[in-house]
């Protein structure tokens, strides 16, 4: 028993003597470690954030690029649909113009046969009377 006792005070000795406190020199040699691995850590964090902005600006370049094709693309569609509306418009006016013009001149050209009818008529009815 006296040996069991001996050897579990001995047992605790050590045991406390690892889990003694570390000393001065450990414990700078340990936050300079930190310190450094912080360091790291923030730089690479800085050089993620600058790749991340350099994404970025790509992004807003391929954006400004999409954009300008879709205006490229809007004027195209714009253009083919606007140019053959417009000669429709005009062809359509030129149309109803001629239209009216040729009307106007068969409506003339009507009343002048009635006239012309009307006088031979009259030019007869005088012939018989005469």
């Amino acid at each position: 028993m006296k040996t069991i006792l001996t050897l579990s005070i001995l047992l605790c000795i050590i045991a406390h003597s690892a889990h003694s406190e570390p000393s001065q020199n450990s414990v700078e040699t340990d936050i300079a470690v930190i310190k450094t691995e912080i360091k790291n850590i923030k730089e690479s964090m800085n050089t993620s954030f600058a790749n991340v902005q350099k994404n970025f600006a790509n992004v807003q370049k391929n954006f400004d690029s999409i954009q300008k094709n879709f205006d490229r693309q809007n004027n195209i569609i714009i253009a083919c649909i606007g140019i053959p509306m417009v000669i429709l418009t005009i062809g359509a006016t030129i149309w109803g113009i001629l239209a009216h013009r040729k009307s106007r001149k068969e409506d003339t050209l009507q009343n002048q046969i009635e006239t012309l009818t009307q006088e031979i008529e009259t030019l007869k009815q005088q012939r018989i009377v005469s």
